[in-house]
């Protein structure tokens, strides 16, 4: 295990999931029950995903998973947890996308490095982002924000999540390539950014769809574009910010299942391909898309792939607008 700097943190990837081949542990598995680690308290994206994951693997491999949230450090408590576990199969990490990528850069150290302590398993789904106004703002569409913005610098107040979160991240990004002004206003999670749109306390929220369906369907707030390459189920109506006039916009947050390094590599096939057949449940397929989410899956390969495209997109966003959790 290592520690890692974040002035440091160039070298990225490299040796990203190298499993040591421990064949008596890969026939043994599972022996006793595992426990899949959320680092987050109940409730988030990774619980919601990391429980019915817990349910079909236990079926698949007829042994007990259980849910074990840990929550500290914007979760770099249970993902620390995970990192000095034995790398036997027995503890797993159910994670979104800030303790395995975009921490590196919020902090200034980290007790784990997530490209070297880690082994990837598979992606699971990711939410985009949305960009949402109170019905009654001065403004109907995106472009016509971003006119207002630049009419009046600053006087947009556009909420976000918390500080650090994936929609401040997106925020800060917006601004740059909308090359526009507005006051950031982070709230205490997302409900109280809820509140506070809804109240007037801020004109636009940017932050994931969930806390929002029921008054997206309801009327009360309008959507003005979506994080995403394509249109979201969830949201219908609402264009990609990418066709508005921001090509190639995107932020998501995402989840992941890993476990330690040196996890064996006949561990990680097998949880793998159970993971995949869980993402081609038709009903996990209905709720992902109920809530917003895009199905991912794949090879552990594409979620090494996805953690090194993450760090190198928000890095520029992070240091330029100075965003530190310490």
């Amino acid at each position: 295990m290592g520690s890692i700097t974040r002035r440091g943190f160039g070298m990225i990837g490299t040796g990203l999931g190298i499993a040591t081949a421990r064949p008596a542990h890969a026939q043994a598995w599972p022996s006793r029950p595992v426990a899949m680690v959320v680092p987050f308290v109940p409730g988030g994206s990774a619980d919601v995903l990391g429980r019915p994951l817990a349910q079909h693997l236990a079926m698949a491999f007829g042994q007990t998973f259980v849910v074990d949230n840990r929550g500290g450090a914007n979760g770099n408590v249970g993902t620390h947890a995970v990192v000095r576990a034995e790398p036997d199969g027995q503890i797993l990490l159910v994670t979104t996308n800030g303790p395995i990528s975009t921490n590196t850069l919020l902090f200034r150290s980290m007790p784990y490095n997530p490209f070297t302590d880690l082994a990837p398993v598979a992606l699971l789904a990711d939410l985009p982002v949305v960009v949402i106004a109170r019905r009654d703002a001065p403004y109907a569409s995106l472009q016509e924000m971003f006119a207002h913005a630049r009419a009046h610098p600053g006087r947009i107040n556009c909420g976000v999540p918390a500080r650090g979160a994936l929609g401040h991240l997106a925020a800060e990004l917006l601004q740059r390539r909308a090359g526009i002004s507005v006051t950031t206003v982070p709230f205490r999670g997302s409900a109280t950014l809820t509140n506070g749109l809804l109240s007037g306390a801020v004109e636009v929220a940017v932050d994931l769809v969930p806390s929002y369906q029921a008054h997206i369907q309801a009327g009360t707030v309008r959507v003005l574009g979506v994080a995403a390459s394509e249109r979201l189920h969830a949201v219908p109506g609402a264009e990609p910010i990418a066709a508005q006039g921001l090509p190639g916009f995107e932020a998501t947050g995402w989840t992941a299942l890993l476990g330690p390094a040196g996890l064996p590599n006949g561990i990680v096939q097998r949880l793998n391909e159970a993971t995949n057949r869980f993402l081609a449940k038709p009903d996990i397929r209905a709720m992902l898309t109920a809530m917003g989410s895009r199905i991912l899956g794949g090879t552990p390969e594409d979620l090494t792939r996805r953690m090194q495209a993450e760090v190198a997109l928000w890095r520029p966003v992070i240091m330029d607008a100075r965003i530190s959790l310490e």
